[in-house]
């Protein structure tokens, strides 16, 4: 899914791109919080910023802003209700400065 996004269209500047669709597809609606936490624990370059039990951030960094021409990252939230289903994704490909 990452990988689908990195090579995705490249925001430019300060342009956030919406990529929700791209993680839907992935990881859909009605998905457990723990095989959501379970996914990005696994993955190399993701990080969970916060977890609580209504909302879980992730953020995944490619390359080193200020070392590398390229770095990116992608921001993902995933709301979930109070039986831990994946109600809503929020999801945001941007250009690191």
């Amino acid at each position: 899914m990452l990988e689908e996004i990195y090579s995705s269209r490249k925001p430019v500047r300060f342009e956030q791109l919406d990529v929700s669709e791209i993680v839907l597809r992935h990881i859909p609606l009605g998905t457990d919080k723990a095989a959501v936490e379970a996914q990005f624990k696994a993955a190399p370059g993701a990080k969970i910023v916060e977890d609580s039990a209504a909302e879980l951030v992730v953020r995944d960094n490619k390359g080193q802003a200020m070392l590398d021409p390229d770095a990116r990252s992608v921001v993902m939230t995933f709301s979930f209700d109070a039986a831990g289903k994946l109600v809503k994704v929020a999801a945001v490909h941007l250009k690191n400065q």
